[in-house]
């Protein structure tokens, strides 16, 4: 299962890297359609967003790997042992029924606006931009199972039996 993981994880912030380096060239294309005369570039604003988008779904599925999200650290460090355990899987199973409804909702978007087009680039559809919900959630939820497995192994482990 790790493996699994880490080459999602691999995956997402290869793609990631890709349309953060889209989005820095679409705006720098903005730049130029602004203060260079006759140089008209409607669609990058667009792509811009797209990619944007993109880059900050995937980057937070990555990040629920990492155990990086948004957690009460003080709670944390204050608990040991079993009700340390429970808490933390609450925390999993919370973090993973987000990336559920994300991957669900994210996929009823998907279909919902998978013809509409984008104004200034009618070759590219809106369902490209809905589809960093689902595919984000589904890591997500992923994620979190992995970090549930690891946690309920690590605390096997700490009581002094093996590894599950």
């Amino acid at each position: 299962m790790k493996t699994f993981l880490n080459g999602i994880e691999y995956l997402f912030m290869r793609a990631a890297a890709v349309f953060f380096v889209g989005f820095v060239a679409c705006i720098f294309l903005q730049l130029l359609s602004r203060y260079v005369p006759n140089i008209t570039i409607l669609w990058a604003a667009e792509v811009a967003t797209y990619a944007f988008i993109w880059t900050v779904f995937l980057g937070a599925a990555v990040m629920v790997k990492h155990q990086e999200h948004f957690k009460i650290d003080f709670l944390f460090d204050k608990m040991e042992g079993f009700s340390l355990l429970v808490v933390k899987m609450i925390s999993h199973v919370l973090i993973g029924a987000f990336g559920l409804m994300m991957a669900i909702n994210g996929a009823e978007l998907v279909q919902l606006f998978w013809d509409w087009t984008v104004n200034t680039l009618p070759e590219l559809q809106q369902g490209y931009l809905w589809l960093a919900l689902p595919v984000s959630g589904l890591g997500i939820l992923l994620f979190s199972i992995g970090n549930a497995v690891d946690d309920i192994r690590s605390y096997a482990t700490d009581k002094g039996g093996e590894a599950l």
